[in-house]
């Protein structure tokens, strides 16, 4: 199992997709893999990767990881993961 640190959650240019920019910890990270978001101590919601780029920061130059989640046949598991706000987070990847 990986782990990969999300520092934040953004909207993708598309509107219909969730980018979690972050950095992976541990192990490796690849397309169709499942985030695994915690959402109680006893609950989590998986998250399929769609794509895996590499951003860099504007402002800093820094290097960070995006891991790209599409919901374009499923709004409403968009609004409800980006209501998460998944930020400053360790999460499990598999």
């Amino acid at each position: 199992m990986a782990k990969f640190h999300v520092k934040r959650t953004l909207f993708g240019e598309d509107q219909k997709s969730l980018v979690f920019r972050g950095n992976v910890l541990d192990g490796d990270v690849r397309q169709g893999m499942s985030l695994k978001i915690p959402i109680t101590d006893k609950a989590v919601i998986d998250v399929q990767i769609d794509d895996v780029v590499e951003l860099e920061s504007h402002e800093t130059q820094e290097k960070r990881t995006g891991l790209v989640a599409r919901f374009l046949e499923e709004p409403e598991a968009l609004d409800i993961v980006a209501a998460l706000n998944v930020a400053d987070e360790d999460v499990a990847v598999e």
